[in-house]
């Protein structure tokens, strides 16, 4: 279960900071510190009665604290760029567990088979994907002890001073954040796991051209289909659901009107559902190095794929496609008494996935193809009596962004239906005691249904 924290605001003012501080701090607290008020002279006399009491600088000092994490933090954590999309604050466990049914088959009626059929077991198609807790960084500025006194000197001291504190960690952070979204979509653009729509390079002479294309798709997402995600499973995304990711420099050539337009929408509803991106191939490597030091899971974008990501004007996605989630925002300090400075912490912890069932489609200013699906192994034996398993690896060549997944499928002409059966992952599965004879395994590309690779299963009679 994901909830959005209510937003809340700072007040601007030291003296507001200040007081509410006090109004939630000890007895003794109290005793020492005056309320503060908006007098230089009174603010700076309220500085030298903290500075002078260690008991009374970490009072202070953790209430400041949990002041930036429960009101800055909590207010500012929804504003990056891509914020929409976020799906809010985790609050129990650490894996979100996607569910999604498929549409049931349909029968031809014959009272001939009711019979013999009417307590056959039919199990739906329900899929599931898990999304866990893949992101755990934490941010680390140090404030030293005069600077904590400096803060009492001027009348927005302690407002700067709480401006120094979260500038460098919220905004590390929120860039991260955003830089982590931009490659998650890169890395599934170039792994062709999108469905691409081919159109024409990006020119003021093909912008009509590029839009009809774009409304097209726009059209034909409201009515089911398993052809615009990457679970292949009946989906539909109606028009207020759908969001489109936009290439700044794409978005800055285009009439805006007539993009809503495509969209069934006026201008000022469609830029609600508009997402602007400084480019698709603008990714910061060196962040993301960083970021994902030791991760095997990295895979940097080479120039050659940021080059190609760079012509891609824009991208069509179903609200759910990112399932992004917070799972902890948490600012805590330490006081080091040798060396006279506090230590603060921003721990960031984060779900970065994506739906396999919700709709998303790239628009492609290049060739796209497969140009072959081979399966290995190209044979296997199974022996009848004892019955068994085959695992299958597709091996799909294909153009920059063609999907490379593929569906499996099993036929044969020697084996009754429930003797074999083969899932989506390609595992084939003979029976114990079936008949013997050969199972054709084939591999058909999702993109395109006149590409596929087979191989040959022969069950044996023999043990």
């Amino acid at each position: 279960m994901a909830t959005i924290p209510s937003r809340v605001t700072l007040t601007n003012s030291s003296v507001d900071v200040l007081n509410a501080i006090r109004n939630s701090a000890s007895m003794n607290y109290r005793d020492y510190v005056p309320i503060a008020t908006p007098d230089a002279e009174v603010i700076r006399t309220i500085g030298a009665t903290i500075m002078d009491y260690p008991a009374l600088q970490n009072e202070f000092i953790s209430a400041l604290i949990n002041r930036i994490g429960r009101v800055i933090v909590t207010s500012k954590s929804y504003e990056n760029p891509w914020a929409m999309f976020k799906k809010g604050m985790l609050d129990f466990g650490e894996t979100i567990e996607e569910i999604f049914v498929n549409i049931a088959k349909p029968f031809e009626y014959d009272v001939d088979t009711a019979t013999r059929e009417v307590f056959k077991r039919e199990l739906p198609d329900v899929r599931s994907a898990f999304h866990v807790v893949n992101y755990a960084k934490f941010y680390k500025v140090t404030i030293q002890q005069e600077e904590l006194r400096k803060a009492f000197l001027s009348i927005d001291g302690v407002v700067d001073l709480i401006a120094r504190i979260t500038d460098s960690l919220y905004t590390a952070a929120n860039y991260d954040e955003f830089q982590t979204m931009k490659y998650l979509l890169a890395r599934r653009l170039i792994d062709g796991m999108l469905y691409p729509e081919g159109v024409q390079t990006v020119t003021s002479a093909h912008m009509k051209t590029i839009v009809a294309q774009i409304k097209a798709i726009s059209n034909k997402l409201p009515f089911l289909s398993d052809k615009y995600n990457l679970a292949h499973v009946y989906n539909h995304t109606v028009k207020d659901n759908q969001y489109i990711i936009i290439d700044a420099k794409f978005d800055a050539s285009m009439d805006v009107e007539v993009l809503a337009s495509a969209f069934n929408m006026d201008k000022t509803e469609f830029i609600g559902h508009r997402v602007l991106i400084d480019g698709f191939g603008e990714l910061d490597n060196v962040r993301l190095a960083e970021l994902f030091a030791g991760d095997n899971n990295y895979r940097a974008i080479t120039d050659a794929e940021k080059q190609a990501l760079a012509l891609i004007p824009c991208v069509l996605v179903d609200r759910d496609f990112f399932m992004i989630f917070d799972k902890l925002m948490q600012f805590t300090e330490q006081y080091n008494g040798q060396g006279l400075y506090w230590n603060y912490f921003y721990h960031k912890w984060m779900v970065f996935s994506v739906s396999p069932f919700a709709n998303a489609i790239a628009f492609i200013p290049s060739e796209l193809g497969i140009t072959s699906v081979t399966l290995s192994p190209a044979t296997a034996t199974v022996a009848s009596a004892t019955g068994g398993t085959v695992s299958f690896t597709p091996t799909v060549v294909a153009q920059p962004f063609t999907p490379t997944d593929v569906i499996f499928s099993a036929t044969s002409s020697d084996l009754d239906d429930d003797e074999y059966s083969i899932t989506q992952s390609g595992i084939l599965t003979i029976a114990e005691g079936a008949t013997a004879g050969a199972v054709t395994v084939k591999a058909t590309s999702a993109f395109d249904e006149t590409d596929y690779g087979t191989a040959t299963v022969t069950v044996t009679s023999s043990t």
